[in-house]
């Protein structure tokens, strides 16, 4: 379950809170979505709870341990739950500088011991194909640690450059059920949503009953990439999404204050 709402006397004034009167449907798991909805509400927002997916262990944890092991010249960790659940299976260090799709992710991975770690400087695939280091490849060894579907754009750049790679895939994502009714409820109640996957993302729209279809396709999304938006506008969602430089908890939040500020 989430923390309790922070109690009223604590919250800063309302001249500080800048999602006043912006409802936010907020899809990560618990207890990832944690952070998320404390900075809503801290800003005064109202944080609309529907997990979209769970993470799971992986399907085949021999195989993944397996993968991480082998020796590699880089190892790229995808996400923050990639850095955990490596560390469930196999305790780090790992083979070969280990590398991080954002700035969250390389935090994961120095809470684990990790030194030194590469990260680009904007988050996700693009960023982390524009750093020198990954610039020749050609016969080197590259694990990606992920989930299933590793991202495509990555996984393409670094074949294109030569890599050899190896796919570590040490966790499994879930998509969870909601009932129509719950969903028309949260959509009538939002006017933003935070969606951090393109599963995510496509989960929702299949989830949603159609009368709700068109409230939802209104939503502001605040997005993790490029790749997502171009998604989003695929799906024919009205408003042009909000792809922060960074792709953190802060980030997210802040890129929905710049634009509620604009539109009350």
């Amino acid at each position: 379950m989430f923390g309790p709402d922070v109690p009223e006397a604590r919250m800063p004034p309302p001249e500080t809170r800048p999602l006043t009167g912006l409802g936010v449907l907020v899809t990560r798991p618990s207890p990832q979505a944690d952070r998320q909805v404390g900075l809503i509400r801290a800003a005064g927002g109202r944080a609309l709870l529907l997990p979209l997916l769970a993470i799971d262990a992986a399907d085949d944890p021999a195989a993944a341990s397996v993968a991480l092991m082998q020796p590699a010249a880089l190892s790229i960790f995808t996400s923050v739950n990639a850095v955990t659940a490596a560390a469930r299976l196999l305790p780090p260090p790992w083979p070969g500088l280990c590398a991080a799709t954002g700035t969250a992710t390389a935090a994961a991975l120095r809470q684990q011991g990790v030194d030194p770690v590469l990260e680009p400087l904007r988050d996700g695939a693009a960023g982390l194909l524009e750093l020198p280091q990954l610039r020749a490849l050609r016969g080197r060894r590259v694990r990606l640690v992920c989930g299933q579907n590793p991202l495509p754009d990555l996984a393409r750049g670094l074949r294109v450059r030569g890599a050899e790679l190896i796919v570590a895939e040490v966790y499994r994502r879930r998509r969870l059920p909601h009932p129509p009714q719950r969903l028309r409820e949260l959509l009538a109640d939002a006017q933003a949503a935070i969606v951090t996957s393109g599963e995510a993302l496509e989960h929702l729209l299949n989830l949603t009953p159609g009368d709700a279809r068109p409230h939802l396709l209104a939503l502001q999304l605040a997005l993790p990439s490029p790749r997502i938006a171009a998604q989003a506008r695929t799906a024919g969602f009205t408003r042009s999404p909000l792809v922060p430089h960074r792709v953190n908890d802060p980030a997210l939040v802040e890129a929905l204050v710049s634009w509620w500020r604009e539109h009350v």
